[in-house]
């Protein structure tokens, strides 16, 4: 007896405690494909999102930085400005802005999954507007020599993923909304 009530108390408690994933994410758990590019632009957005706040951080706290660890954070930004055509406090105020704008975008990235999770279609205007605000801002607002030089190899390529990913995704789920199978080879698979 006294089991039984344990076991019963454990699935309440794991009942509680998932509750605001079982808000976000439903109560289906979606198929294979759908978990796979979940899980993958759930990595790529926390990385940029974590990314984009270290670097708030590091320019929002350079002094702190400056006296505890002996960088000089603004020296740093200054001469990397300067050689991308900007004065130190244009460049400071241009890069403060992106890091803000871009926790922001990634936020709204990271909110979209939710909705992907859940098989919903309105999941990819939301994603790709975050990702395509975030990749202007890097290209217009700092600059297409930022974009190239400052803008590293694996940020690109995984930028190109998650895109590919949910536009990938996207069109499946548009089919299957409509009721047509996929057929990878132009033949029905039956």
């Amino acid at each position: 007896m006294a089991r039984t009530q344990t076991s019963s108390g454990q699935r309440a408690k794991e009942s509680r405690e998932n509750w605001l994933l079982r808000i976000l994410l439903g109560q289906n758990e979606p198929d294979a494909y759908t978990k796979i590019t979940f899980y993958i632009l759930l990595t790529l957005a926390s990385l940029f999102l974590v990314w984009n706040t270290v670097g708030y951080v590091a320019l929002t706290f350079q002094h702190l930085i400056h006296v505890h660890r002996h960088v000089a954070i603004d020296t740093i930004f200054a001469e990397r400005g300067a050689k991308l055509g900007f004065s130190a406090e244009e460049f400071t105020s241009r890069l403060t802005t992106l890091f803000v704008l871009s926790i922001l975008c990634w936020l709204i990235v990271l909110s979209s999954l939710a909705m992907l999770w859940q098989k919903k279609t309105s999941y990819f205007p939301l994603l790709i507007t975050g990702v395509v605000i975030y990749v202007g801002m890097l290209f217009f607002y700092l600059g297409y020599d930022y974009f190239r030089t400052d803008t590293s190899a694996f940020d690109k390529i995984s930028l190109i993923v998650i895109f590919v990913m949910s536009t990938l995704h996207y069109f499946i789920l548009k089919k299957e909304e409509s009721g047509e199978g996929l057929s990878f080879f132009g033949e029905d698979d039956a």
